[in-house]
């Protein structure tokens, strides 16, 4: 995993550590990307060794969020970018192409959802 360079300039980049964090069962083996400070922009990327075709078969993608501060405003969101996306990956964040994201979103009491968005033609369906 890299960090991207969206939002360093400016100083509103987060920083990424490998913790259990507060809760866990076994601190070695339940350790994951914990992100601080908190009201700052966080983005990491990887890029697969070959380009994924789920053509006639099943696509799952899962991942976990654990808050462990009172969250009034935020998100956690995974992206699957195109390989068109791929010469913008150092600098990776809200506006890089995406094909599909999802994640949780909080902001105050109103809004507490999980988004799920698909990109078809460069338009995004929710």
């Amino acid at each position: 995993w890299k960090k991207s360079d969206w939002k360093v300039s400016e100083g509103t980049a987060g920083d990424f550590t490998l913790t259990a964090g507060k809760w866990y069962g076994d601190a070695e083996a339940d350790k994951g990307i914990q992100t601080g400070p908190d009201s700052r922009f966080f983005a990491l990327y990887t890029e697969l060794d070959k380009v994924f075709d789920n053509k006639d078969s099943d696509l799952v993608i899962q991942f976990s969020v654990k808050h462990e501060q009172s969250l009034d405003c935020g998100g956690g969101y995974i992206k699957v970018l195109p390989a068109s996306s791929g010469d913008q990956m150092s600098s990776f964040g809200g506006n890089t192409p995406y094909s599909i994201m999802f994640g949780p979103d909080i902001c105050g009491m109103a809004t507490r959802k999980v988004h799920v968005i698909f990109t078809y033609k460069d338009t995004n369906y929710l």
